[in-house]
């Protein structure tokens, strides 16, 4: 998938009690944990608020998907991480974005946190950390490998593999006028009549990142 769509905020760690945490580390935290169970249009969006909220200003940027790691478990050459580069602007700086095409159709597992012992096998899936940019493009488990490498290469001969501006949605508009939300955060389904509420046909991908 070109983008990582709505994101949750499920989790936000800080650092153990036992490391004798200050007030003040511990009230940027606090911060981040009343996003608990809010919906964002895109995993950057999230990012970004749970970042600007440990900061303490809402105007605070990161570059998420340099910033933000996942630990993964897989069967792949970590050599073919972050093959793809790509350089765009953005808050006014260059930054350096990395893919990895050619392991876009490999399966990997995420975990919430990374095991207590690697197995040493040597025939061993690898394992370990990565940060999420090294991770894209992503697609769901449920797509054929072929469609997946077949995408990847029309991406490639096209010659970026970041997607393009997302367009503003207009749908809804009076509804949402009405009903301000924060910046980037996803609207929920509304109930129909009956109370019926309208399910989409897909299931969002699990990814964990700490």
């Amino acid at each position: 998938a070109k983008r990582l769509g709505i994101t949750r905020v499920v989790r936000v760690c800080g650092p153990p009690r036992a490391l004798g945490v200050q007030a003040f580390e511990a009230e940027r935290f606090a911060r981040a944990r009343q996003l608990l169970g809010k919906e964002y249009t895109g995993f950057p969006r999230a990012c970004q608020q749970v970042y600007a909220a440990i900061c303490g200003d809402k105007d605070a940027h990161i570059n998420c998907m340099d910033a933000f790691e996942v630990y993964v478990r897989g069967d792949f050459d970590p050599f073919l991480l972050g093959t793809w580069c790509e350089r765009k602007e953005k808050h006014g700086e260059e930054i350096v974005e990395r893919f990895s095409p050619m392991l876009a159709a490999a399966v990997a597992k995420t975990f919430d946190e990374p095991p207590a012992m690697r197995p040493h096998s040597p025939t061993a899936q690898w394992e370990g950390w990565i940060t999420v940019s090294e991770g894209r493009p992503y697609a769901h488990i449920s797509t054929p490998p072929r469609q997946v490498e077949a995408v990847v290469e029309g991406m490639m001969r096209r010659g970026h593999l970041s997607a393009p501006p997302r367009p503003r949605d207009q749908s809804n508009k009076t509804h949402a006028e009405a009903h301000p939300l924060e910046e980037g955060e996803a609207r929920r389904s509304r109930a129909r009549k009956g109370g019926a509420q309208r399910q989409k046909e897909t299931r969002p991908g699990r990814l964990v990142f700490l």
